[in-house]
Formats: C-alpha cells, sequence, structure tokens
C-alpha cells in the first residue's frame, strides 16, 4: 500500500521591516549602553558646555532681558539633535564598516532597511534625552521658560522632527566617507565644529560677518537653532538678535527639508555593507 503526503497548505509569515527594525533598534540600544564611556561623553558633553558658557558669560545680552544661559540652551540642544546623527551615528556606521560589523550582518537575512531604521530610530532615542537633559538643566540654573501655548510646542515638534531626520540621514550617506577608523573623528567633528561656530550656537548669529552667515544659511544647523529659539526665547527677541529682525521659520523648514531628501538620496547611493577597496 503507498502512503501519499498530502501538502501542507501552512505558510510561514515571516516578520515585518518595521518589527525587524525595532528589533534592531533595541540591540542598538543594549550595545549602546554597555558602552557607558560613549553613553557618558555623549550626554556629557553638551551638559558640560551648556553649564561652562552660562556660567562664565551670565550676564544679560545687550538691549534684552535673555542671560546667556537662556541664549545658549536653545543652541545646544539644537547642536546636540544634529550631532545625534552628524557625529554619534556616522562614526558608529563608519567603525561597523570598517571592522567587519555591517559584512557579516550583510550575511543574515536582515533587510538593509530595518537596519537604517534602527540607526534613525537610535538617533531619535539620543536627541531626545540630551534635549530633555539640557531643558532640564536650562530650566533648573539659568531660568528658561518652558513654552505655554500649543502653537510653541507644535513648532517644537517640527523643528526637533526635520533637525532629527536630517541628521541620520546625513549620518548614514557621510558614514562612508573615512578611509579607516581612525580618521573617523576628525572627519565628521571638525566641519561640525565649524559649523557650530557659524551658526549662532555659541556666537550670536547677528554678530557673524555677513558672509559667513550666507555660508551657515545652507546647512540645517542655523535653521534648528533659531527654531529652538523661537521656541524657549521671549517673542520680541527676534527683532533684537536675529538678522532682519525674523526666525524665518518657513524658510528653516524648506531647508531642512531640502536636506533630508539630498541626504536620503546620497544615502542610498553611498551606502554599502563593507568598505570599498
Amino acid at each position: 500500500m503507498t502512503t501519499t503526503i498530502a501538502p501542507s497548505t501552512r505558510t510561514e509569515t515571516l516578520p515585518g521591516v518595521m518589527y525587524l527594525g525595532w528589533q534592531r533598534t533595541k540591540l542598538e540600544v543594549k550595545t549602546l549602553l554597555r558602552s557607558k564611556d560613549t553613553v557618558l561623553f555623549t550626554l556629557g558633553l553638551p551638559v558640560m558646555l551648556l553649564l561652562l558658557f552660562g556660567a562664565i558669560f551670565g550676564d544679560t545680552l545687550e538691549g534684552t532681558t535673555v542671560t546667556a544661559g537662556q541664549w545658549f540652551t536653545p543652541g545646544i540642544i539644537a547642536s546636540s539633535v544634529l550631532a545625534a546623527g552628524l557625529v554619534n551615528l556616522a562614526t558608529s556606521m563608519a567603525i561597523e564598516r570598517h571592522d567587519g560589523t555591517l559584512r557579516r550582518l550583510a550575511l543574515t537575512p536582515m533587510p538593509t532597511s530595518a537596519y537604517l531604521i534602527g540607526k534613525i530610530l537610535l538617533t531619535l532615542l539620543l536627541a531626545t534625552s540630551m534635549t530633555i537633559l539640557l531643558l532640564g538643566i536650562g530650566v533648573l540654573f539659568f531660568g528658561v521658560d518652558l513654552p505655554t501655548g500649543a502653537d510653541q510646542w507644535i513648532t517644537f515638534g517640527w523643528v526637533f522632527l526635520l533637525g532629527v531626520v536630517a541628521a541620520a540621514v546625513l549620518g548614514i550617506a557621510l558614514s562612508a566617507l573615512p578611509r579607516d577608523v581612525k580618521s573617523a573623528s576628525a572627519v565628521f567633528n571638525l566641519p561640525f565644529l565649524f559649523l557650530q561656530f557659524i551658526s549662532g550656537v555659541f556666537i550670536e548669529f547677528g554678530s557673524i560677518p555677513s558672509w559667513l552667515q550666507t555660508v551657515a544659511g545652507v546647512f540645517p544647523l542655523r535653521w534648528l537653532a533659531s527654531g529652538m529659539r523661537s521656541v524657549f526665547l521671549p517673542d520680541d527677541f527676534e527683532k533684537i538678535i536675529e538678522p532682519g529682525g525674523s526666525y524665518q521659520l518657513t524658510l528653516g523648514a524648506i531647508v531642512l527639508s531640502v536636506w533630508i531628501v539630498a541626504g536620503f538620496a546620497f544615502a542610498i547611493r553611498t551606502f554599502r555593507w563593507g568598505r570599498e577597496r
């Protein structure tokens, strides 16, 4: 007697990209938390800068009621949001590419999109943590007032999210630039430090030479910083300090959006699991 086996009607459902991306995010967070030095430096550096600059330049800005600490808080928040992707994410991906981690991940069933989702969500978590920490320092030590109106919180929300996405896609795109691990820190930190000084983070933007203002206006940090100032500083502050007497939020949203699109397109073209020889 011949026995026939009927084909199985069961179908295996593979995990979706978002599920895999979330699992990758949890792994990224666990990996980050295991490196206590990295966590301490990443979160501690902007806090140290805010406390130092706020204490050293403690007087009110000329012609305003805003103290130096209040003025530095939104700028350093903006800088930290961009650094979460443009420095931290780019450096970590460059290291993973050169030590072979990415090449090993390429041999697993995990899709590229899930890996990138994990990196973007990790950037969002880092940026959120640094923002909360810096706001707490600003409120406790420098008298920063939290927004009371819904409009201000909405502005904060879209400025923050555009900044995080721009930082993440640019970090992914630029992670392929370093030729070796030793140069990664210099490749990302040197231009970022330059942007901090010309974008109104450490120096009043109106005091910067006009040609440097033009250069800064091309990059996202200038608009991220002015957007944050529009939320946490008095309404009349922009007329005294900002060039043209306006934060130019619409233009800032356009510039940040353009950088997101350009960074995404560049990231697609440059992303590689292994390093180029």
